[in-house]
């Protein structure tokens, strides 16, 4: 027994020896760690050359930019940023679809400006139409399998128009112009929103954001309803407000959003007649030239070009939260998660419920963070832009 403990304690010896240590327990956790997992150099032409609104489709994310030779989308690599596929457009000149004019709609990647739109093959970059018109106007959206864009014609007619996005067909659904409609007012249709009326017409509700060329020299901002299925007008109503948003209204349910003047109004898609009225404040930027829309639940998030954000109940038009501290100008407004994401020189996170400010990210002040985000649909990362890399972040790491 003697000679088997020491045998033992011999042994215990030699491991010690040669390396066996006692359990020191988990690896301490590094300190303010990095959020950014990787980052892929997008251009070495000057940031305001670059175009690179992320979108993600299928384990890839998709970005476009410019280049000395045109215009480039370019799908990269989720987990690595690896090129997937790129295809040029050619020589394109000022082409530059920001935001609202770059989206994926199903396996389609629409890109759009004022005068060109490219409808692209999501999953593998090929060019499936493209169209060149010199009269349209920088807006554009999808509804269902149709691009809609507009027209304005010597300041005297507007047009609404939609693309088969399958084939590129050409359809043009109405016109108007300034003597039968907006009182001698050039009208300048912009992009609508679908609403099924209760007999089952297809209905399209939009804004003409008219200005007096000819008159006044000033802004209104007309409403309207275009009956699809009888192509009649349903209602038109003259002067809901003056100066107004160049975003499309938002729809929820028999409501309809529209964004004016210091206000957002909530609009009967029957009749066109105001259901409630909220005023976002008289400040010269109390308004929404350049800021975007959303719905989230019951939610309506109204953002002026100020630093002030409105959450509102959509259906009573009254306040749920405020915060005066988001910083102005955003682009383009997304939701993941009951957060409300968006790029103004930073990389901003707001918590929809609250309205605390969760991330405000600027990466040490280094890069222009103007660009929206794209989500990972499960792991939580996030993609977007500083105008030169496209970052793939993890925001648990963003304060």
């Amino acid at each position: 027994m003697i000679k088997q403990m020491n045998i033992s304690f011999i042994l215990f010896t030699i491991l010690n020896i040669i390396g066996c240590k006692p359990d020191e327990g988990p690896p301490k956790p590094v300190e303010n760690p990095s959020p950014i997992i990787w980052k892929k150099l997008l251009s070495k032409v000057p940031a305001s050359s670059l175009n690179s609104t992320p979108i993600y489709y299928n384990e890839t994310i998709i970005v476009g930019k410019k280049e000395v030779s045109g215009y480039m989308v370019k799908a990269r690599n989720i987990e690595n940023g690896d090129s997937i596929w790129q295809t040029s457009l050619g020589n394109t000149g000022g082409f530059n679809p920001l935001d609202e004019r770059f989206f994926l709609y199903q396996d389609k990647l629409v890109l759009s400006d004022g005068t060109r739109s490219f409808v692209m093959d999501a999953s593998n970059g090929n060019l499936l139409w493209k169209h060149q018109s010199e009269n349209m106007t920088g807006t554009s959206c999808v509804i269902d399998d149709y691009l809609y864009k507009a027209d304005e014609v010597d300041r005297n007619t507007s047009s609404l128009y939609r693309y088969d996005l399958n084939t590129g067909f050409e359809e043009k659904l109405f016109t108007i112009n300034r003597v039968d409609y907006g009182r001698n007012y050039s009208p300048g249709l912009l992009m609508p929103v679908k609403w099924m009326h209760p007999n089952g017409d297809e209905i399209l509700v939009l804004q003409n954001r008219s200005y007096g060329w000819f008159t006044d020299m000033e802004p209104k901002m007309d409403i309207l309803a275009w009956n699809l299925t009888a192509d009649s007008m349903l209602w038109y109503r003259e002067r809901l407000d003056g100066f107004s948003s160049m975003s499309s209204p938002a729809i929820s349910g028999d409501k309809v959003y529209f964004y004016g003047d210091h206000h957002a109004y909530c609009i009967n898609p029957s009749n066109g007649e105001t259901i409630w009225k909220y005023f976002i404040g008289n400040g010269p930027e109390d308004d929404f030239n350049t800021a975007n829309v959303l719905i989230i639940g019951d939610k309506l998030v109204v953002k002026p070009d100020s630093d002030d954000m409105h959450v509102i109940d959509k259906e009573t038009g009254k306040r749920i939260w405020f915060n005066g501290e988001t910083r102005a100008g955003p682009g383009l407004l997304i939701e993941h998660k009951d957060t409300i994401w968006f790029s103004s020189g930073w990389v901003l996170g707001i918590d929809a419920n609250t309205g605390k400010k969760l991330i405000e990210w600027d990466n040490n002040d280094r890069g222009s963070w103007i660009f929206p985000v794209a989500h990972h649909p499960t792991n939580g990362y996030i993609y977007t832009s500083d105008a030169r890399y496209l970052y793939c972040l993890d925001p648990r790491y963003m304060k």
